[in-house]
C-alpha cells in the first residue's frame, strides 16, 4: 500500500457511548444562576445543525425548534430549544481546546490512535470579522492529507502571527511517523523546531522570504557536480495537462543550515513544473520553479511529489469547502470563544459528512429529500 495513501491504526480501546457522552465532559464555565440548558446541549445542537447544512447559529435553533421532540431523547428539552444569543454566551465562555480535546478523545475511543502520514499546517481568515482587532479571527489548522480530518486549531490573537502561533499548536500534539507541510510562510527556523519536537518531519516550501536560502540553492542545483536524485511526474486531465520534475540533494553546507537554526534539515529540493492550465475563459501557461527543505533524509522524490500536492487539501477541502458550505467568511459571530468553536465545529462536520460521502454537497441535499440518511450518518458515526 501507497505511503501516503494510508494511516496505520496502533490502539482501538473501549467505546464510549457516544460523542454526546463525550462532550458532558467538557468544563462549563458559566455562572450556574439562570442556567437552563447544558453546555452539551448547546454545543451538539451547533454541530448537529452543521451537519444538516445549517449556516448560522439562528439557523442551526430553528432546526433545533422543528426537532426538538427529536433531541429530548439525549437532552432536557423542558425550556425548550436555546436561542441564538444564549447559545453565543455559552460558546463565548468555553474554551476552544477544551472542545476539540473532547471531539479528539472521542474519536481515539472509536477510531483507535494513529499515525497520520502527511498533515498540512495553514491558516483562515473570517473575513467578515476582520476588521474586528479584539476579536481572534484568524485560525491556523492542521489538516489530514489522506482522512480530511482537522487534527487541532490554534486562534491567532491581536498583534501576533501565524509564525508566534503555530508552535503553540504543535506542542501540544504527538506527531510521530508524521509528515508536516506548509507554505512559505512558515518556513522559519522555530517552526522547524518545533515540528522536530513534536516528533514529527516537515518539508516546507522556500520562496522570497528567505532569499539568500534561494540563492544558495539555485547555486547548488546549478552544479553540474551536484549529486541529486530526480523523479518526473505527469498529470494529464481536462483542467490541466502539467509535468513537474522533483530534484533532491543533500550535496551542500547542511551543517552550516543547522547551525544557522535549521533543525535536522537532512535535504534540499528543487521542483519544476511546466505546463498549461485550461479554463473556460482561457488557458494559462505555467512555468515555475520552487525550492522546499526537508528533515526526512530518505524522502524520495515520488514522496516529494505526493506531499506537496496533497498539502494543497487543506485550501481545497477544507477552507474553500467552509466557505461555499457554510459561508463561513460571512459569519459575524464575534464574542469570546465563539469564533474559534464556530470554526472548529465547521471543520469537524464537514470531517463527520467526508467519511461517509465523497461529495458535500450531494450530502447536505440527501439529507433534506430522505432525513433518514442523515439520522443514519448520526448514528453510523456514534454522534448521539
Amino acid at each position: 500500500m501507497s505511503q501516503y495513501t494510508t494511516q496505520s491504526t496502533l490502539e482501538k480501546p473501549e467505546v464510549f457511548l457516544s460523542l454526546v457522552s463525550v462532550l458532558r465532559t467538557i468544563p462549563d464555565h458559566r455562572s450556574d444562576r439562570g442556567k437552563r440548558f447544558e453546555l452539551a446541549y448547546i454545543i451538539s445542537l451547533v454541530l448537529l445543525g452543521f451537519i444538516k447544512g445549517k449556516v448560522s447559529i439562528e439557523a442551526c435553533v430553528e432546526f433545533g425548534r422543528a426537532r426538538k421532540r427529536w433531541l429530548s431523547h439525549w437532552f432536557d428539552t423542558t425550556h425548550g430549544v436555546p436561542d441564538a444569543t444564549t447559545i453565543g454566551r455559552a460558546l463565548a465562555a468555553t474554551s476552544v481546546q477544551d472542545v476539540i480535546q473532547a471531539v479528539n478523545r472521542f474519536i481515539r475511543v472509536v477510531d483507535g490512535i494513529s499515525i497520520e502520514v502527511g498533515v498540512s499546517l495553514d491558516g483562515k481568515t473570517v473575513k467578515a470579522i476582520s476588521e474586528i482587532k479584539r476579536s481572534c479571527r484568524h485560525f491556523i489548522s492542521m489538516f489530514s492529507h489522506t482522512t480530511c480530518r482537522i487534527l487541532d486549531q490554534e486562534g491567532v490573537v491581536s498583534k501576533e502571527n501565524e509564525i508566534t502561533a503555530t508552535p503553540r499548536l504543535l506542542g501540544r500534539l504527538d506527531l510521530i511517523g508524521t509528515m508536516v507541510t506548509a507554505d512559505a510562510l512558515l518556513t522559519q527556523k522555530k517552526i522547524t523546531k518545533a515540528i522536530r519536537k513534536s516528533g514529527a518531519d516537515y518539508l516546507l516550501v522556500v520562496k522570497g522570504n528567505h532569499q539568500y536560502l534561494q540563492d544558495i540553492f539555485k547555486t547548488t542545483f546549478a552544479d553540474p557536480l551536484t549529486e541529486v536524485v530526480t523523479g518526473m511526474f505527469h498529470e494529464n486531465r481536462r483542467t490541466r495537462n502539467i509535468q513537474t520534475t522533483i530534484t533532491l540533494t543533500n550535496s551542500l553546507d547542511l551543517d552550516e543550515l543547522h547551525s544557522d537554526g535549521w533543525r535536522d534539515l537532512a535535504l534540499v529540493g528543487k521542483l519544476y513544473r511546466v505546463g498549461e492550465r485550461i479554463t473556460k475563459r482561457a488557458t494559462t501557461r505555467v512555468d515555475e520553479t520552487v525550492f522546499f527543505i526537508t528533515s526526512r533524509e530518505d524522502l524520495t522524490p515520488k514522496q516529494a511529489y505526493q506531499f506537496l500536492r496533497d498539502h494543497w487539501h487543506i485550501e481545497n477541502k477544507l477552507h474553500w469547502q467552509k466557505d461555499v458550505t457554510w459561508r463561513e467568511d460571512r459569519q459575524r459571530a464575534k464574542t469570546g470563544q465563539t469564533p474559534g468553536i464556530l470554526s472548529y465545529l465547521r471543520s469537524f462536520a464537514l470531517q463527520c459528512i467526508r467519511a461517509k460521502y465523497d461529495s458535500v454537497t450531494k450530502a447536505i441535499e440527501s439529507f433534506t429529500e430522505k432525513p433518514r440518511t442523515y439520522l443514519n450518518l448520526l448514528t453510523q458515526l456514534q454522534l448521539v
